[in-house]
């Protein structure tokens, strides 16, 4: 099956060989909005064309008759002929070039017809050598720290990409009855934002039979290896899958191995020593006393670190941040799970660039049993995602008050995602934003500000009186953009001083703030958000991804603001 961030590929880079070729600026527009109507849609977009075919397609917001047909080609054929016209005439090193951090067409362009580099690390030999020539030193240090930062984005696979497959593969090997226990582990478990290759464990008494089930499944595109209680195939998603069936009595000690991480694991091996124990996969040696050289095997996870006198550690924290000395003091947070979870405060409806209606979102979040949800539609400087002006908010807000008496259960946010523009200041007025009862101010541009000009720019929207939430506040996109250079201490102070919260959106492509700036801002005693940032009913489904980056940031109940009840979050947003 063809997936939606395959299709919203193509538009992207249609819209990005526009852009070298100066076209027609509405018409590159529409392809980024269609990729992005793609890319955010809950469904998979080529199911929806089995369904109804193209007509069916052009009912999504941002998808008119001829991206349908584009898209219908693309699933039929596997191609474009739009795009494979628009490769032929763009050198494949100008389009290298547009993918660099910081790097726009003007400047792509410049840099494969001025230093006729024939690739990156050409590019980079060639800057050295002659880029002061043709690029004043601020804008050549730009360029040479963008390819340095893409350079680091790796080719890892998101965990939201990774995670239906998995879920298939597991539900496929339950089917055999010989498995038992089995269980992803490594950063999938530890719910890191992307996955490499994804291990399982299970345990059986016939582990051939096991391997011979696993082999057979048909989502993989090629078997590497089978052992007689090994196998390792590739998955048609991307991705490596290896398979280890291990002993039901030593079980317990192989999840804790096998889900790491290696720096927690290293952490807690050198703690053991200290005791007199030996830690391996295996289960717990006994190194000194009178019992030397005998193994406690740990059936459970459990067993091991009560073994070792602390308290269970949660797969999430395993990252060694302090929770090996939090367990032994019996210290750990009590983390937040997905059923604490009582609203969703930044969403947005067709008003701005949503594909659904505010009634239909209201429903979807009443169906998830929440208490509260707020409609968080974009502001009037972000025109490519239908950005709304003073008024068309007002008009926005009957349709809000309408929603409210269908719905008289939960409880409906007025609400709106600010932009905070390059020079700090915001495009509402004060006049406006102090009439909605949640505001989110987020920054959508100018990412290479210097850290000091963004810090600053930042501060400035925490510290307006009406502001309630900082969204996706360093602005990254994981595998495809850094975030943003930041004093973030000093941005925590603020916050902190000002009462405002800071968003952990639970986006996939974002799940910003990262989980280790959530960890500091905890210092601060600062209060987060969990959103989902949804686009359509289905991400409301993603809030599981934001909780698990709480989670991962040592979060409890008392530190999110969703947990809240509806009244006791008024009540914060009254005061705030």
């Amino acid at each position: 099956m063809v997936s939606n961030q395959d299709i919203a590929g193509v538009f992207e880079e249609i819209s990005e060989l526009l852009e070298l070729k100066n076209s027609d600026r509405f018409r590159i527009i529409a392809y980024q909005r269609a990729a992005q109507a793609i890319r955010s849609h809950g469904e998979p977009i080529s199911t929806i064309f089995e369904r109804g075919g193209e007509k069916e397609l052009q009912k999504i917001t941002g998808i008119g008759e001829s991206i349908a047909s584009k898209i219908a080609e693309y699933i039929k054929t596997g191609k474009v002929r739009e795009l494979e016209v628009l490769r032929g005439k763009a050198p494949a090193a100008e389009v290298e070039f547009l993918h660099i951090q910081g790097v726009g067409p003007k400047t792509a362009t410049k840099l494969f017809k001025e230093l006729k580099a024939t690739g990156i690390e050409d590019l980079k030999k060639k800057l050295k050598e002659k880029g002061p020539k043709y690029f004043k030193e601020k804008s050549l240090n730009k360029i040479l720290k963008g390819i340095e930062i893409s350079g680091r984005l790796g080719s890892r696979k998101l965990l939201s990409e990774v995670r239906p497959y998995i879920e298939e593969l597991v539900q496929y090997l339950e089917k055999s009855d010989q498995a038992k226990n089995i269980t992803p582990v490594g950063s999938y478990r530890r719910w890191r934002d992307t996955v490499g290759d994804v291990d399982i464990i299970a345990t059986s008494p016939n582990p051939d039979k096991v391997i011979s089930h696993f082999v057979n499944f048909p989502g993989f595109s090629q078997i590497i290896n089978r052992g007689p209680a090994k196998s390792s195939a590739v998955h048609s998603g991307g991705f490596q899958v290896d398979l280890e069936i291990m002993d039901d009595s030593e079980f317990g000690s192989l999840l804790q191995h096998f889900t790491g991480s290696k720096e927690h694991n290293v952490a807690l091996r050198t703690y053991a020593q200290t005791q007199g124990l030996s830690v391996s996969e295996h289960g717990i040696k006994i190194t000194s006393g009178s019992k030397k050289g005998s193994i406690i095997k740990c059936s459970k996870e459990e067993q091991v670190y009560q073994t070792l006198k602390m308290d269970f550690i949660e797969p999430e924290l395993r990252e060694d941040r302090g929770e090996i000395e939090a367990a032994l003091r019996h210290e750990l947070p009590s983390l937040v799970n997905l059923k604490d979870i009582n609203g969703d405060l930044h969403i947005h409806s067709t008003w701005s660039d949503g594909t659904n209606s505010i009634e239909q979102l209201v429903k979807k979040a009443d169906d998830l049993g929440y208490e509260f949800i707020a409609i968080s539609d974009h502001t009037v400087s972000l025109g490519i995602a239908r950005g709304l002006s003073s008024e068309r908010f007002r008009l926005r807000h009957s349709e809000i008050e309408a929603t409210r008496k269908k719905f008289p259960n939960i409880k409906i946010l007025n609400s709106c995602e600010i932009n905070i523009k390059p020079d700090g200041s915001l495009d509402l007025d004060d006049d406006i934003m102090k009439t909605f009862d949640v505001v989110t101010a987020s920054v959508h541009s100018s990412f290479s500000q210097s850290k000091e000009l963004m810090t600053e720019r930042i501060i400035n929207a925490v510290k307006n009186p009406f502001v309630d939430i900082i969204g996706h506040p360093t602005g990254r996109l994981i595998n495809e953009r850094e975030g943003y250079d930041a004093d973030w201490k000093k941005i925590f102070e603020v916050c902190a001083k000002e009462n405002v919260a800071l968003e952990i959106n639970s986006f996939p492509e974002r799940l910003d703030l990262t989980d280790t700036l959530v960890l500091e801002a905890k210092k601060f005693k600062i209060k987060f958000a969990i959103s989902t940032d949804a686009h359509n009913i289905t991400h409301l489904d993603n809030m599981v991804y934001g909780v698990s980056v709480a989670r991962r940031g040592w979060c409890e109940k008392k530190d999110i603001l969703n947990c809240y009840g509806s009244t006791e979050l008024i009540s914060w947003l009254k005061t705030n």
